[in-house]
């Protein structure tokens, strides 16, 4: 069917995908089997997501799509809701039934959640809808239990990269689009940008959940995981040695070879604009970054540059990430149905209709927007090829400096390792203090850290499976 052109505005593209830090994923009142009307075929659908009345932009747009969509669903009524995701209140909202039917949320919290049965199985949808056919597998792999059901729609996904400031490279007299293949490679960079400019060779995140997160997936990349998952039944793992390996190797850059630079206590909000004005060379961070560093924090997108994460002998991948639009596990089957076609409709649309994927890019592109959106991509390689094709005269992100971080991810070798299943955030805490430790103490005894750690994790995890 065709649609009227969508032309997104500028406020609407950090609404439409969530980033790795701030998600807003929204709550409100819910229906229940009243919300379907039976013989009439009519349906009333909670929604997250609604942008806040001072995003007026944004508001305006979202109240576009909704009007379109209703146009194209007589039988559906969208009903949106501003209440913001929170981790401290999520859980208990959506079971005393105060969240909408609709909602996205952190990919970190499905797995809880189809534990406790709180999701609603979709999986006929996934076997009947040509758009949810053509989903990466390593991001729907996220999505599933371990029946292999799936339980929510990926709506954004990234995985963790090394991000490389391309002009600190060239004041080095770095290539930066020569690979850095190994960890030694990165080290060797490092310290090539020490030496020879005023910027510090690689920015280590170790604050707010965001060091732990980004030494889970070192760890993954030398060969381990914090958490490991058999029978249903998942364990804390993060005394394992490839998280004491990468953090051997962490320690040797501090203090060692001193390429970190001097604040060891940074989150992506103080490391994103100190990299942006090239204050750091590199920094392994999420692929989707490049909006922020661009968009808010002001880099040049010719400046910005990625490369995968390099894996160790053993090495198990690149630690995946992103956000999942779920369906309450009490959702009607109108509302399942609705659910499922809203979803689709508002994020998953652009790759199966590639004329209205020509539009919607040029009007992102006219409103300053990043065409095509940088991470992981939602669709099959091929899928994804049909789809910059037809946005190809919009594109504005200097693919080429990205060749490498995309051409790795359509390897059938490129492997993508899922979050820790169980309290993700509350593991990624304990390592944050883990790595600050080893931050400020030369002599930190990182396997005595890891097991005071390993000891908070065990009795974090098991409690969160005996709720």
């Amino acid at each position: 069917m065709a649609r009227h052109p969508r032309r997104v505005a500028v406020g609407l593209i950090a609404s439409m995908a969530a980033s790795a830090l701030v998600l807003t994923a929204c709550g409100g009142t819910p229906t229940d089997d009243s919300g379907d009307a039976g013989d009439s075929g009519e349906v009333t659908l909670t929604v997250g997501g609604k942008p806040q009345a001072t995003d007026e932009a944004a508001l305006a747009l979202w109240d576009e799509k909704i009007a379109q969509f209703e146009e194209e669903n007589p039988d559906i009524t969208i009903e949106g809701s501003e209440v913001v995701y929170d981790p401290q209140t999520f859980a208990a909202q959506l079971a005393g039934g105060t969240l909408p039917v609709v909602m996205g949320i952190p990919v970190t919290e499905i797995q809880s959640l189809i534990n406790r049965e709180q999701l609603k199985d979709i999986s006929s949808y996934f076997e009947s809808e040509d758009v949810l056919k053509n989903l990466n597998e390593s991001v729907t792999a996220n999505v599933q239990g371990t029946d292999g059901a799936y339980y929510g729609i990926p709506v954004s996904a990234f995985t963790l990269a090394v991000l490389v400031n391309r002009d600190v490279f060239e004041q080095a007299g770095l290539d930066p689009d020569e690979t850095l293949e190994t960890w030694d490679d990165i080290a060797a960079a490092a310290a090539t940008i020490t030496e020879r400019t005023d910027a510090a060779g690689l920015g280590q995140l170790t604050t707010t959940n965001q060091g732990g997160w980004t030494l889970t997936a070192l760890s993954a990349a030398f060969g381990g995981l914090v958490e490991e998952t058999e029978g249903g039944e998942t364990t804390a793992n993060l005394d394992n040695e490839a998280t004491v390996a990468a953090l051997e190797y962490l320690s040797d850059l501090r203090w060692n070879e001193d390429v970190l630079g001097s604040n060891f206590l940074l989150d992506f909000d103080a490391a994103g604009p100190a990299f942006a004005s090239g204050q750091y060379g590199m920094m392994v961070g999420a692929s989707e970054w490049y909006n922020p560093l661009v968009r808010n924090f002001g880099m040049a997108p010719e400046s910005y540059g990625l490369f995968p994460l390099p894996q160790e002998a053993g090495g198990l991948g690149s630690l995946g990430g992103g956000s999942v639009s779920i369906i309450r596990a009490d959702a009607t089957d109108a509302e399942t149905a609705a659910g499922v076609k809203w979803t689709n409709f508002y994020y998953l649309d652009r790759f199966s209709d590639l004329e209205f994927a020509a539009e919607e890019a040029e009007g992102m592109a006219a409103d300053g927007g990043t065409v095509p959106r940088v991470g992981l991509p939602l669709v099959a390689p091929e899928a994804y090829t049909a789809y910059l094709d037809a946005i190809e005269p919009s594109i504005n992100v200097p693919l080429q400096n990205l060749e490498t971080y995309y051409t790795a991810t359509e390897s059938p070798d490129f492997s993508v390792v899922t979050e820790p299943p169980v309290e993700a955030q509350q593991i990624y805490g304990l390592l944050d203090t883990v790595l600050q430790a080893v931050f400020t103490d030369e002599n930190a005894d990182i396997e005595a850290l890891l097991a005071q750690a390993q000891s908070q994790a065990e009795t974090i995890v098991a409690d969160a499976q005996a709720e």
